[in-house]
Formats: structure tokens, sequence, C-alpha cells
């Protein structure tokens, strides 16, 4: 009996165990699924605001559209955001009805795009009333735009969708529509035409090119793995890591450098740093480029350069520095896209501003024109007519006009802050 007991004490204590395990092993299962569907959730919130964003920009560009191959990539573009901005809705924890304004609002945009896209292939023009369509659809994408950013991203049913209300009820009123898409994206692509047919520089030879562009001793560097890929190069560290620096393995250009020291208290202005970032450039022997856009952000003053050729501004040509506004050193160093299209060119404009200027939209005031090499879609490049424009509310307007054809290629909407200037 005693046998017994214990026999059947063994058996209950290992039951007990297994069920304790079990209950843990539970737990934890359903903790991991908690938290990837946490995740799945912020993901689609995220991408709802992406796609609203790109939604409202391309709105904004779509009013000053004035051929119908621009307008028309618009069209499309304004498609797959809409489809992609649904998407990202069905996916959120929405209770029932609770947002139903808003995927009415997305739903139209992408079914109003649709019938621009048909009408232009059918070689109809816009009308004033679709033109004044747009600018509807881009007031209400902007309220969209900020209300989301105000949206609570804890995912517990009511929480959230308590934090939707006020955007649910902005678009109360939303009317309903008659009916009857910088430069550098490209960049990580291509094969590099500075590169191209020099020669392999030994590691010791880019240290010491290492060494010499940032003024520092060639002993103060480390060695570090390389990168391969379409620019392969020798990497190093100095300053326990915090300095890292490329040079290309092929003629031995120097591609990135960053610095990522603390940056003390703010002792500069942007005329500052761009004084100093063009002194760095000239002391480098990097010349003819001039200055495109600039961003300010964690006490660094990061500026676009584009080369200058025969008076044309090459966008492909891409230079990025970046400055401490602390005490003005150069902390930030980017020229992969100098690197990947620098080349001799010979550009010849068919069209006189005056004759491209006939294709910018009469929604446009052009204040200057100039001839831009901007990338394409396919790696390419194109010479464009820019015509810096104001639009309406006062929008600052970019508008490529390609040298050749007349077409539009591309519009940028240019927007200011104190954070600096940037194109989208």
């Amino acid at each position: 009996m005693k046998k017994k007991r214990i026999a059947s004490f063994v058996i209950v204590t290992a039951i007990i165990i297994s069920l304790g395990g079990a209950t843990v092993y539970g737990y934890s299962q359903a903790e991991h699924y908690r938290r990837n569907l946490q995740y799945g959730y912020t993901r689609s919130l995220s991408d709802l605001r992406d796609c609203v964003d790109n939604i409202q920009i391309t709105l904004n560009k779509a009013v000053y559209a004035n051929t119908a191959t621009e307008q028309n990539g618009l069209a499309a573009k304004l498609m797959r955001e809409s489809g992609m901005a649904k998407a990202a809705v069905s996916v959120l924890p929405l209770t029932e009805n609770s947002i139903d304004n808003v995927s009415k609002f997305i739903t139209q945009v992408g079914d109003f795009s649709m019938s621009l896209s048909k009408k232009i292939s059918e070689g109809e023009t816009i009308s004033d009333e679709e033109f004044q369509s747009m600018k509807d659809l881009e007031t209400y994408a902007k309220k969209l735009q900020q209300n989301l950013q105000e949206v609570n991203p804890d995912f517990s049913s009511e929480n959230f969708n308590d934090s939707l209300k006020t955007t649910e009820e902005d678009f109360t009123n939303f009317p309903s529509l008659i009916y009857d898409g910088p430069f550098s994206d490209h960049i990580g692509q291509m094969k590099p035409k500075m590169t191209d047919g020099k020669q392999t520089i030994a590691q010791g030879n880019a240290q010491n090119i290492a060494a010499d562009f940032t003024g520092l001793n060639q002993s103060e560097f480390s060695h570090v793995q390389d990168t391969a890929g379409n620019m392969p190069t020798y990497n190093f560290t100095a300053k326990d890591g915090s300095i890292r620096i490329c040079i290309t393995k092929a003629g031995g250009y120097v591609s990135e450098l960053s610095n990522t020291r603390t940056i003390g208290t703010k002792a500069l202005d942007y005329e500052a740093a761009s004084t100093k970032a063009r002194a760095f450039l000239e002391s480098r022997g990097i010349q003819n480029m001039k200055e495109t856009y600039y961003v300010l952000n964690d006490g660094i003053c990061l500026i676009n350069y584009a080369s200058v050729n025969d008076g044309v501004l090459c966008y492909p040509d891409l230079i990025k520095v970046g400055i401490a506004l602390d005490d003005g050193q150069v902390v930030r160093f980017q020229a992969a896209g100098y690197l990947m299209n620098h080349t001799d060119r010979t550009l010849h404009a068919s069209l006189s501003s005056a004759d491209a200027q006939k294709s910018v939209s009469p929604n446009l005031t052009v204040k200057l024109g100039r001839l831009a090499l901007i990338p394409t879609p396919g790696l390419g490049e194109v010479l464009c007519w820019e015509f810096q424009c104001t639009g309406n509310d006062g929008d600052r307007v970019l508008v490529y006009i390609n040298a050749e054809t007349g077409y539009e290629e591309d519009i940028l909407i240019l927007q200011s802050s104190d954070s600096g200037v940037l194109a989208r």
C-alpha cells in the first residue's frame, strides 16, 4: 500500500508539473502572439500614415500638372497609395463603423484618380471642377494626416478606437465627388562611373587617404570589415569607433565619413554652417558644386550639393556635407551619388526656356527658369528646364520640363521650416 501511495504521489506530481509547464508554455505562446499582433497593428498604423502623407503630397502636385504624361503618372500613384491605405486600414483592430467616413475618403481618392486616368488616356482634359476636387481632396488629406499623428497607438479596443473619434468626426461632412504619382533613391542600383576603369589601390594607401581627408594621423585608424557590392570600399574607424570612413578600392575616393560624437550646445546658424561646408569641399579639391537643399537635425546641418556642368545643375551628382552646429566640424560626408554619376557630359537643350515654359500649368506663376539634369526611374538622366514657381496659398513648386520634348518630367513641392528646406 505504501508503494502504491508513493507511486500515486509521483504520478500526481508529474501531472501537476506537466500541467504547470503547459500553462507556462501557453502563457508564453499567448504573449508571443500578442506581441506579434501588436507589431502588426503598429506597422499598419505607420503604413496608413505614410500612405496618407503620400496622397496629400501627390494631390498637391496634381493641381500643378499640365501635361497628360505627368497627370497620368500622378493619377497612377494616387491609385496605388489609396489601395495601400485601404490594406492598412483592413488590418487595424477597428470596431464597427468606427472610421466609415475615413474609409470613404480613401476609397474616393482611388476612384477619383482612376476616373482621371481613364479620361486622360482617352485624350480628354481635366476640367476646372476636377481641379477643384483635387484641392478639396488635398484639404481633407492634410486634416487626416494631422489627426493620424495624434492617434493613440495603444491598440486595446477601447483606447485605440476612442482616439479615432476626432478623426472620424472631422470627416462627417466630407463632400461627395462627381466622377466622369528628392533625386537619390536610385543610387544604390547603379555602377559608379567615377571608379570605372580605375586601378585598385592598396589598403595602406587607402588608410593614408583617410588620414589626409580627416586631418588625423594614419596610425589612429583601424581597418574594419570591407564593403562589397557595386562600389567596394576599404573601411576604417578612429577615436574608439566614433569616426568611420569608407575609401573606394578602385581609385581611392572617399565615399562616406561619419563622426558620431556627441554634439554640444548650438553656436552656429545655417549660414555659418553653409560657409564651413563650402570651404571644406574646396579644401578637398571638390569644385563646381552648388548648394540645393538642407536640413537641421540633432545639432547637425546636413547640406546637399549638386555639380554644375556648363551652367547646368546636375542633381544626380549628389554630395551631402554635415556640419556640427557646436563648432563647425564636418561630421558627415556622403558622396555615393557623385561617385556613381559624375562624368563628362555634353548637354544641349532643344527647347528654349520660353518654349518650355508653355508646358507649365497656368495655375503657377514662374519666378525663375534654369537648366537642370535630373535622374529618371530607369536609372538614366534627362535634361530639363527647372522652373521655380509659386502656386496656391504660397506653395513653392518646382516643375521639370523635358528640354527636348516639352513634356513634364516631374513636379516637386518645396517645404521650408525651422528645420530646413526640402523638396518632395
